[in-house]
């Protein structure tokens, strides 16, 4: 029997041990900060927006505030930039972390350190009834497109516009704006004939206007998605990938994605 407590109680120390080196180190840079500022662009819904007493709410901003918690329970400020802009201002110094459904690119890897938390997807919306039949991407040719600037699905968009030309037929006209708001604003106003976004953001407008708006084109180029660091910050990247990985130990991480309904974007 006193060999037993004896065993158990080196596994419990063993357990105790391998928590301890789990448990993020905040740091230096930050351990007398009083605060961490994270820029957003903060027009994604269901990931970041604002609700209507113009809280910061969404997935993403949950993780944000989780990660600050978890990181000596800092406050958090908020920074709102065009999305455009979320490179530059993390890069010059304006916040310490992006915050906000960034996708996992080689070319942001080259400037930047990325945090994946998540899977996201491209969709594109197109009115209820989808009165111009569009279905595939090939078949936004000669249409009107809304889409953010700076975006996953302008790129890919611009890159479908090429095989449009090459293939003889008439490419889409892309209409750029600078935040989804104003992009899903020019669908409902029938400014234009279909708004590619992520699905997430497609899945949360016609989830509210079930009668307004459907998928046209349904999701496609699958891709992870993560918060933004500076390179010269690897205290911080450290540190994030330890909360996100206890996170996913703990429960905390399905319970976030089950709260905002995506839980089919959950990391492998």
């Amino acid at each position: 029997m006193h060999k037993r407590r004896v065993l158990l109680a080196a596994v419990s120390l063993g357990l105790c041990a391998q928590w301890a080196v789990a448990t993020p180190q905040v740091p230096e840079r930050l351990q007398k900060a009083d605060k961490l500022t994270y820029c957003s662009g903060m027009d994604s819904p269901p990931l970041v927006s604002f609700d209507e007493a113009q809280k910061p709410r969404g997935l993403t901003v949950d993780l944000g505030l989780e990660i600050a918690k978890r990181l000596g329970d800092k406050p958090v400020q908020w920074r709102v930039i065009p999305f455009s802009g979320l490179l530059p201002a993390l890069l010059a110094q304006q916040c310490d972390m992006i915050v906000d459904q960034l996708f996992d690119k080689p070319e942001r890897r080259e400037v930047i350190d990325i945090v994946n938390y998540m899977y996201s997807s491209q969709s594109v919306v197109v009115p209820k009834g989808n009165p111009k039949g569009i279905k595939t991407l090939d078949g936004l040719s000669g249409h009107k497109v809304a889409v953010l600037n700076g975006s996953t699905i302008k790129t890919l968009l611009d890159a479908e516009n090429e095989k449009l030309t090459k293939a003889g037929k008439t490419p889409m006209k892309l209409v750029v704006y600078n935040s989804d708001t104003d992009a899903f604003q020019a669908l409902r106003i029938s400014q234009v004939d279909a708004y590619g976004t992520t699905v997430e953001t497609a899945g949360y407008y016609a989830t509210m206007a079930p009668d307004m708006f459907e998928e046209g084109v349904p999701a496609f180029s699958r891709i992870l998605t993560g918060l933004g660091i500076r390179k010269d910050d690897p205290q911080l990247t450290a540190a994030v990938q330890q909360v996100i990985s206890d996170m996913r130990s703990d429960g905390s991480y399905v319970q976030l994605l089950s709260k905002w309904h995506v839980s089919s974007d959950t990391l492998d």
